[in-house]
């Protein structure tokens, strides 16, 4: 009696080919994730359309950049690429508004923002927010610092930080001592009315006096002199941790 020749069941081979298929598209998307900035929005929809084509609504990662390579987090673990890059863009944009707000006033001799290490820095020329000696706001710069201060609470877990600056000439009155005191002082106003007027969180917000030792520019003429008394607002990355409430402290 002859052998029986067993034929193989071939009926599922195209799941192999549909599982290699299925792999190559995940590289290729993830591939192109990479080389794209990251739009939290679309990466999350792009997530959960990779989810449910490879047959699992129920999975819970996210691939992220982290150096040259990928790698796959847990949901619950904490991203330091995307928050990172979602804040550099609203600082983008809320650099944009304030440099309406100026070009809008004017104001362009008087108030100068940038981004830098730690942050926003939105410097404001004494001149234009006291009297000489005085740390009295002017009421022509509280509408404008009002503005400011709206754009600043968009910035909901941020620190802010308002520094106070004067120039090498000596202040001995009754009222500030030293320049300490004043540079305080006028840090301390500013801080204020952000406080009671546009709304910011007391918080977030706190207030130093650098006196004369943190200038600009050498305090070697008037003009220089002049361009270190300001008053400066930064609102700091989240890198640099958060105010400890009474103590003004990071």
């Amino acid at each position: 009696m002859g052998k029986v020749k067993v034929e193989k069941d071939t009926s599922e081979r195209w799941l192999l080919t549909y599982a290699d298929l299925m792999n190559l598209l995940l590289i290729f998307f993830i591939i192109l994730y990479a080389m794209s900035q990251v739009d939290a929005a679309k990466f999350n929809q792009l997530a959960s359309s990779l989810r449910t084509a490879l047959g699992d609504s129920t999975a819970n990662t996210y691939f992220i950049e982290s150096g040259n390579s990928l790698l796959n987090f847990e949901a619950t673990a904490p991203s330091p690429v995307i928050p990172q890059r979602l804040e550099d863009e609203q600082m983008k944009e809320a650099t944009k508004e304030i440099e309406n707000i100026i070009k809008a006033g004017n104001l362009g001799d008087k108030i100068k923002v940038s981004i830098d290490s730690r942050g926003i820095k939105i410097s404001m020329t004494a001149h234009y927010l006291f009297k000489s000696g005085s740390a009295l706001l002017e009421a022509d710069s509280k509408p404008t610092i009002q503005d400011i201060g709206q754009i600043l609470k968009k910035f909901k877990s941020n620190d802010i930080r308002i520094e106070g600056h004067t120039d090498t000439d000596p202040i001995n009155t009754h009222e500030f001592p030293s320049n300490w005191e004043l540079s305080s002082s006028r840090a301390v106003n500013v801080l204020r009315l952000l406080i009671d007027k546009a709304g910011i969180s007391p918080k977030q917000i706190s207030a130093v006096g650098y006196g004369e030792f943190s200038p600009e520019f050498p305090n070697d003429s008037e003009i220089n002199k002049s361009r270190n008394r300001r008053v400066d607002i930064i609102i700091l990355k989240n890198e640099f941790g958060k105010v400890q409430v009474g103590t003004g402290t990071k």
